[in-house]
């Protein structure tokens, strides 16, 4: 292995490592070797002798046309032409799984250092998804990401258990979401665990919430298509509450939204996937999505749903909320 000291330059050059293949952000092969210090003919084999740790959402390998595709579009990107076989590309889970096959504290050190770029990076991305919509838009972005260079300056890069420990609890598996915990200041994580259970419904989602806000809505942007969506409430969020307008303009730009009033029924947030189907799942939300992760709170799937289906079926038969 070759422990080569990563100098500062390359640390902030980072986000022109991570491309966009097959809908997902992904690191290289051989970017990764580079910053993690190893030859990428051994980073492969490690991550061979450990196969079973990385699925295809963790890593896969570019085909033909993938390859000329991300030439044509990034000149600098790091694919030789003297290697007999197509680069792996690795998606944010895998890119945290190579810090666990890999040995050496420098493996650990940028780990943790890129797992933080791409959390900026999606972050971003979340906010500003109907910016990025925009080609030109695109390019400025992408220039001005250039400017938030002081998420990765060295003070921040140092690594702990803890940090690591951290890390693997962002990572949401969507075929495994049964509990989150999140506690002052982790509100991207817990945006994130929201927009990943709505993202498990097929066929409908009930929001059980008094206190709605945009926020509620900008959770819901990213559902599958064909999803039926209906909040109750009875929008008690003060000055933050729905309006009309914001509704109007959520409706516009994706898709309708049902509102019906709780009448004061519900204490309890709740969110109920695919009611009455074989998949129907329901969890219990301790704080309204507009505050979740500003304090601390939890998110629990309930098992023992049939205490849920009374109260959900009188919330049904309830008025339409007319903001």
């Amino acid at each position: 292995m070759n422990e080569t000291i990563i100098n500062d330059e390359t640390r902030t050059n980072i986000k022109e490592m991570i491309y966009t293949i097959r809908g997902l952000q992904v690191m290289l092969d051989s970017d990764l070797a580079k910053l993690y210090g190893y030859e990428v003919k051994r980073l492969n084999e490690q991550v061979k002798r450990n196969i079973g740790r990385f699925p295809e959402d963790f890593m896969f390998q570019l085909n033909e046309k993938e390859i000329t595709s991300l030439w044509s579009q990034n000149a600098t990107a790091n694919i030789s032409t003297k290697s007999r076989s197509t680069p792996y590309a690795f998606t944010e889970q895998g890119v945290y799984m190579l810090s666990t096959v890999l040995k050496g504290e420098m493996a650990v050190r940028q780990s943790i250092m890129i797992m933080r770029v791409f959390k900026e990076m999606r972050h971003y991305l979340l906010e500003n998804k109907s910016l990025l919509e925009s080609d030109s838009l695109t390019r400025l972005v992408m220039q001005t990401n250039q400017n938030t260079k002081d998420i990765i300056e060295i003070k921040e890069n140092m690594a702990t258990k803890d940090d690591i420990s951290r890390i693997m609890d962002n990572f949401i598996d969507e075929t495994k979401i049964k509990e989150f915990v999140f506690v002052d200041g982790q509100k991207f994580e817990a945006d994130e665990a929201y927009i990943s259970i709505y993202k498990l419904a097929k066929k409908s989602i009930y929001v059980v919430d008094d206190y709605v806000s945009i926020k509620t809505l900008s959770h819901l942007k990213q559902v599958n298509n064909g999803i039926e969506v209906t909040i109750f409430t009875d929008n008690r969020a003060g000055r933050s509450k729905l309006t009309l307008v914001e509704l109007n303009d959520f409706e516009s730009q994706y898709f309708t939204v049902k509102l019906k009033a709780t009448n004061n029924m519900v204490h309890d947030r709740l969110i109920v996937l695919d009611y009455g189907l074989s998949n129907e799942k329901i969890y219990l939300c301790g704080a309204s999505s507009k505050d979740a992760g500003s304090k601390f709170c939890t998110i629990l799937e309930v098992h023992h749903k049939n205490n849920y289906y009374e109260i959900i079926e009188q919330l049904k038969m309830n008025d339409v909320l007319v903001l």
